[in-house]
């Protein structure tokens, strides 16, 4: 055989690529649900950080927080449209949910959500909703927790999201989400105003100011208007779902 030859070079090189594309292929799917059980434990333990159950840093092993998510999280699917629990239904059954809503109404693709709640002593101690929207250069994740009271909050987290690192992307600073805790979701009359970024410093000597905004993200005026805007809009599109809680 000659190896100089162009048949012999182009069958080599053909060859090579089959066996890397194999190779990735058959590494991919076998540590596909290696990758899905980490993105979930994620999930959950954001959950908890905002919920309070446990910090950011929380260094207890990996099976100690799942048992502690099993034991104080409970998780729903809510018809965003009436407000009501989905009887029957999973978080896994989401998906398919809103692909058949949106058949009838595109508008319906984000109808029903997941929402969690921790409870003590049989009484809900918190309601966590999944919060997400447009920042600067990307979709931002993360997960807003209610007290007891529907009104104030218990907690925040940012966990996923492609925002410049040092600006934008402060959003996941624990400190800075530290600042929204107590924060009101409802005005004095009881309207829903939801939680904004202030541009700039919380003046609190401003009664609105101090009950509604936190201060603004240091250079990314775009990410915080972001997050103002989303929190909102997912507090509206709970807002029949928590006035029930309320009663």
């Amino acid at each position: 055989m000659n190896l100089n030859s162009n048949s012999y070079v182009l069958t080599f090189a053909v060859g090579m690529c089959v066996v890397v594309s194999a190779t990735l292929a058959f590494v991919a799917n076998n540590l596909r649900p290696i990758q899905e059980s980490a993105a979930e434990f994620d999930r959950q333990k954001n959950v908890m950080v905002a919920a309070g159950l446990c910090e950011p840093t929380d260094a207890r092993p990996r099976a100690e927080l799942e048992k502690l998510y099993q034991d104080r999280v409970q998780e729903f699917v809510v018809d965003t449209k009436d407000g009501t629990v989905v009887q029957g239904k999973s978080p896994k059954d989401v998906t398919e949910l809103n692909k058949a809503a949106a058949k009838a109404d595109k508008k319906d693709e984000a109808r029903y959500r997941v929402v969690a709640t921790t409870r003590a002593d049989g009484k809900i101690e918190s309601v966590v909703l999944p919060i997400s929207g447009k920042g600067l250069w990307s979709t931002i994740y993360g997960y807003l927790a209610l007290e007891s009271d529907i009104d104030h909050v218990r907690g925040v987290t940012f966990y996923k999201h492609g925002e410049t690192p040092g600006l934008g992307g402060e959003c996941e600073n624990p400190v800075w989400c530290a600042t929204w805790r107590g924060k009101s979701i409802l005005d004095e009359q009881g309207k829903l105003v939801g939680v904004g970024v202030k541009k700039g410093h919380v003046d609190p000597n401003v009664p609105a100011e101090k009950a509604h905004k936190v201060d603004g993200l240091s250079g990314a005026t775009i990410t915080s208007n972001g997050i103002t805007k989303f929190v909102l809009a997912d507090l509206q599109a709970f807002d029949t779902y928590l006035a029930s809680l309320r009663k």
